[in-house]
């Protein structure tokens, strides 16, 4: 016997189900009625399930518990006689006659969390029961009487921390709002509210999203926020403030006039004609770029040739051409000015 099976009134069906799934969900074989196929045998059904089962949860409500519920009563009188009741309560209600000895786990409170105390003890009791032990005792209402207790006491805590934090004795309000615990939010709120010498979440973000080392930016700092928690760091930056030189590198292209004669040998046609002249003119514009950037303000990359005007003659030995075009030199330009700067900017 594996399965768990759940009685209840059917006007009560809608809670149920929610019982059902937190007990599908910690591992157990569920069986309601509301699995039924609708056959005409749905009775005989039902009993071979009852019989069949490990555990039998009985949920007691103003319905079940009530005159109407004489088949959850019948059924309950069934897993009592076996040893294998495990009921709940719903509703605040007393467990009929004859079932009030039995300990009933109390659900009236349970909104679906499976860490709930008393759904747990739910559980440990189905445990037990599919295992054909005893039913462990509940430690739900000791657990939530705990709670209730540690929660007086932060209260009363809580009491006292306030006035401290409101007369910021001790530089309580430093230490609160600069907590390790929920940060940025609890300096956030504090700087709001003006306490603990804290910037609210917009100025916050203005003062840690400027541009590092940046003048300007510490300039449009003081402008929206000069009374604001940073002000004191941002003038003593724009005080330090000094002008950098620096040096950039950027792509650029040059062209340099290009010329190739005729004086190449002839070739069979015209094709080949050009493609010497184009081979002869890559060599001279690999000279010609490499003489341009031979200075410290540009770097060759590279250098490639554009054929403009054609100039092509038969001879008695084929064909000669040559051409009048541009060199094509892929640099990169130096380039130097000067900025403010008004503190090192970060890695």
């Amino acid at each position: 016997m594996s399965s768990v099976f759940v009685s209840y009134k059917r006007e009560d069906e809608v809670r149920v189900a929610r019982l059902v799934r937190a007990l599908e969900d910690e591992g157990f074989n569920v069986w309601s009625d509301a699995a039924l196929a609708g056959a005409e045998n749905w009775r005989e059904q039902i009993q071979q399930a009852l019989d069949a089962a490990g555990c039998v949860v009985v949920v007691w409500t103003a319905g079940s518990a009530g005159p109407g519920g004489d088949f959850v009563r019948d059924e309950a009188s069934r897993a009592r006689e076996r040893g294998v009741l495990a009921p709940v309560r719903f509703d605040n209600v007393r467990p009929p006659l004859g079932f009030g000895e039995i300990q009933t786990v109390d659900l009236i409170r349970w909104r679906g969390d499976p860490r709930d105390p008393a759904f747990q003890d739910l559980v440990a009791v189905v445990r037990a029961k599919l295992a054909g032990r005893a039913a462990p005792p509940a430690l739900g209402p000791r657990t939530r009487l705990m709670r209730r207790l540690r929660y007086a006491g932060l209260s009363t805590a809580l009491a006292f921390g306030v006035a401290a934090f409101a007369l910021n004795a001790l530089r309580v309000q430093d230490r609160v709002c600069g907590a390790g615990v929920a940060q940025p939010a609890l300096s956030d709120a504090c700087g709001t509210l003006g306490l603990g010498n804290r910037p609210a979440k917009r100025e916050r973000l203005a003062w840690e999203n400027r541009e590092p080392g940046s003048c300007d930016a510490l300039r449009s700092y003081l402008a929206a926020y000069g009374a604001g928690v940073y002000r004191d760091r941002a003038a003593a930056l724009l005080a330090a403030r000094r002008m950098v030189r620096t040096e950039a590198w950027t792509p650029a292209a040059r062209r340099l006039q290009l010329y190739v004669s005729q004086a190449g040998g002839a070739r069979p046609d015209e094709d080949a004609a050009r493609t010497d002249a184009l081979a002869r003119a890559r060599d001279q514009a690999e000279r010609l770029c490499k003489g341009f950037a031979a200075g410290t303000l540009f770097r060759l990359r590279s250098s490639s040739v554009e054929a403009q005007s054609w100039e092509c003659s038969r001879t008695p030995g084929g064909v000669v051409c040559g051409f009048g075009g541009e060199a094509v030199c892929a640099v990169d330009e130096r380039q130097t000015r000067e900025i403010e700067q008004c503190e090192t900017p970060g890695p």
